[in-house]
This record gives C-alpha cells, structure tokens and sequence, in this order.
C-alpha cells in the first residue's frame, strides 16, 4: 500500500491520513499501490486525493499508439464514477 505493497492497507492508510491531518492541517493525499477503480474509491473515502499515477503508465504500457487515448479518457472516467460516488 502506501509502502509500495501490492494491497493496500486501509486501517493503517486511515490511521496515518489522520495523524498526518492533524500535523500539518492540509489536505492528504495517498499513492501507491492505487491500481483499480475500488481501491481509487476506497482510498477516496479516507484522504483528500488519490494519486494513480503508476496506474496511468501500466495503461499507456498495454496500449498502441492508436487506442491510448481512448484507453486513458476510458479509464479517467470509471475513475472519477467511483471516486464521486462515494465522496
């Protein structure tokens, strides 16, 4: 998870966005291990952003030239139905 684990662990994620929150007053954001649409939501429950950078590269690496686009607005899209629909 956020140590760049394959699975993220919530109960911790949770605990350190809390204790991070309440140093430095700001928004919290998570990355790492952020690869599917339900992680991006659950982890959209607990901070502030979530960074899915590491997934957007694996997508362009599986595309061709001709279907990154589509490939990328595709996967932006089911990204921000699950983020929004529980934010």
């Amino acid at each position: 998870g956020a140590d760049g684990t394959a699975v993220l662990d919530l109960p911790r994620i949770t605990s350190q966005v809390s204790q991070i929150r309440a140093l430095v007053g700001m928004p919290v954001a998570v990355a790492g291990s952020v690869r599917t649409i339900v992680t991006a939501a659950a982890v959209a429950r607990i901070a502030d952003a979530v960074v899915v950078g590491s997934r957007i590269v694996e997508e362009v690496e599986q595309s061709t030239p001709e279907t990154v686009l589509e490939r990328l607005k595709a996967l932006v899209v089911e990204l921000r139905r699950s983020i929004d629909a529980v934010v």
